[in-house]
């Protein structure tokens, strides 16, 4: 089927602004609604950055546009300053650009082992994850699906340590986890950034996202309300975000 993303000709990022990713002028939206209106957004790499809103703001929308599954009715999308508007979510993974979506993204019926091999080849890279990860290699024979929500999540994660991503696109990374596991997903998240993958993350827990944000964009009504470094944020900017009033 033809894709129906716009046919602009691909061009390097005019810019210059050395994103990994970058949404510029967006608008997207499912059979004929529109969600997203004219969003910017740009991570480069070795940041985060914390995208926040309340439900319905187009958070999800803006991941998929991002990571090609959801074409853009207009506007663009550069990866690592190169026009991949047109690109869908295969080519886009064969740029470095990855998402980790709801609900972990394993294969319940595959053990974690299987699941390991399927994203690391090497059995000694799949060494280091159980080296690192102990937990894992404790339930490695065991379906993943039977796995704990927290040990699914750490298992979709882990393996990106050995292979980063150019950028990783996660919605919800944290939901359903209990706080002491969102501190070792967010210390794995962090160390990724360190490793320099640029990280486009949405979450509903904004306190706990705003420890490791080094960005933050706000999206009300598929807009960009608000984006600035995280020591700019502030209070009534949570307030407005979630609430659609201001303080």
């Amino acid at each position: 089927a033809p894709d129906p993303a716009p046919r602009a000709p691909a061009r390097p990022d005019p810019a210059g602004s050395g994103a990994a990713l970058e949404l510029r002028g967006v608008t997207a939206g499912y059979d004929g609604g529109l969600v997203l209106h004219g969003v910017d957004l740009a991570v480069r790499p070795g940041e985060i950055l914390a995208v926040l809103g309340p439900n319905g703001a187009g958070k999800s929308t803006a991941c998929r546009v991002a990571a090609g599954l959801l074409p853009a009715t207009a506007g663009a999308v550069f990866v690592g300053g190169r026009d991949a508007t047109r690109d869908g979510a295969v080519r886009r993974s064969r740029s470095g650009v990855l998402l980790a979506p709801e609900g972990r993204g394993i294969f319940p019926a595959l053990t974690l082992e299987e699941n390991l091999a399927l994203y690391l080849e090497e059995a000694d890279a799949r060494d280091a994850v159980y080296a690192r990860f102990p937990r894992l290699a404790e339930r490695r024979r065991i379906p993943a699906g039977a796995l704990s929500g927290g040990e699914q999540q750490m298992l979709a994660l882990a393996p990106l340590l050995q292979r980063p991503p150019s950028v990783l696109i996660a919605d919800e990374p944290s939901l359903g986890l209990a706080p002491r596991v969102v501190e070792e997903v967010y210390a794995l998240l962090t160390e990724l950034r360190d490793a320099g993958t640029a990280l486009l993350l949405v979450e509903e827990k904004a306190a706990e996202i705003l420890g490791i944000a080094d960005t933050v964009a706000y999206l009300s009504q598929g807009r960009v309300s608000w984006c600035g470094p995280r020591a700019e944020v502030e209070a009534d900017r949570l307030t407005e975000a979630y609430l659609g009033m201001a303080t």
